[in-house]
């Protein structure tokens, strides 16, 4: 009695561990990605309208010179607004990354002075510009400008 009791709790784990096996398998293997990068994509913000676009060091310096060709008013800077996407890319940069101590968003501008981008850079010591995301300025920018004028913090 007691050696067909002990089959059973085998049998019963067995079928657990080779279940999850199966299930891993389906989700991680069959379509060549691994969990993480699903995890990943579940993570991302359900109201993101546009995706980061990632963009190497070159790129990155062309659009921050031609964003310094534009004509641009210099204030006091108040504070800074980032919109949903620069903070998805600021999530894929600390998953690529775990050593990134913070970020910068830098301005640019593509081969057009006024069609403006904002690129995301993980900050270390010193700049990690091993990843860089594109990213649309809609909702985000510097104050003045940007600012949220009934903001309690300002008053």
């Amino acid at each position: 009695m007691k050696n067909k009791f002990t089959w059973i709790i085998v049998t019963f784990l067995l079928g657990i561990i080779i279940g999850g096996t199966i299930v891993w398998l389906c989700c991680c293997c069959c379509c060549k990605k691994s969990c993480d990068q699903h995890c990943q994509m579940l993570k991302k913000p359900l109201s993101l309208k546009t995706e980061p676009k990632l963009i190497d060091v070159p790129t990155a310096n062309n659009y921050f010179h031609t964003y310094l060709l534009a004509p641009v008013s210099v204030d006091t800077l108040k504070a800074f607004t980032i919109n949903l996407e620069q903070f998805y890319a600021m999530e894929l940069i600390l998953n690529t990354d775990t050593s990134v101590h913070g970020f910068r968003i830098y301005m640019g501008a593509d081969s057009i002075p006024t069609n403006q981008v904002m690129m995301v850079v993980g900050t270390g010591s010193p700049d990690k510009p091993g990843t860089i995301y594109s990213t649309k300025p809609a909702g985000s920018g510097p104050c003045p400008l940007m600012c949220d004028k009934g903001s309690p913090i300002t008053k």
